[in-house]
C-alpha cells in the first residue's frame, strides 16, 4: 500500500502540498521519526496533525476507492480524476471501460 494523496479541510490534497502545508508542524515533532510516514507526514495517533477545522489528516493509500460508480454519473464521466485542492494536479486517473460493471 502506498500514500498517493492526503484528504483534509473536506478536500484531497496531493503529498507536495500536504507536505508544504504542515512543514512547521513537522519541524518541531522531526526528531519523533518513528511518528512520520513515509512522506514525512506527521502521523501519531495519540497526537495528530490537525487542519484548520480541527480534524486530523487523514492519508489516502492506492488501495482506496475514491471513484463515483453509480451508473448515470459513469455515463456522463467514464474518466474521472482525484486531483489536488490546492495546485489542481491530477493525483489518479480513471477510466470505466464498457462492460466492467
Amino acid at each position: 500500500m502506498e500514500i498517493i494523496a492526503y484528504a483534509y479541510e473536506a478536500d484531497t490534497h496531493c503529498i507536495a502540498c500536504t507536505v508544504k502545508r504542515f512543514s512547521d508542524e513537522l519541524g518541531s515533532k522531526m526528531n519523533f521519526t518513528r511518528c512520520v510516514d513515509e512522506n514525512g507526514v506527521w502521523d501519531d495517533p495519540q497526537c495528530p496533525t490537525l487542519d484548520n477545522e480541527g480534524n486530523p489528516i487523514h492519508p489516502m493509500f492506492s488501495t482506496d476507492e475514491w471513484q463515483e460508480f453509480e451508473e448515470g454519473f459513469l455515463a456522463e464521466n467514464p474518466t474521472q480524476y482525484l486531483a489536488c485542492g490546492d495546485c489542481h494536479t491530477i493525483i489518479e486517473e480513471y477510466t470505466h471501460e464498457d462492460g466492467e460493471d
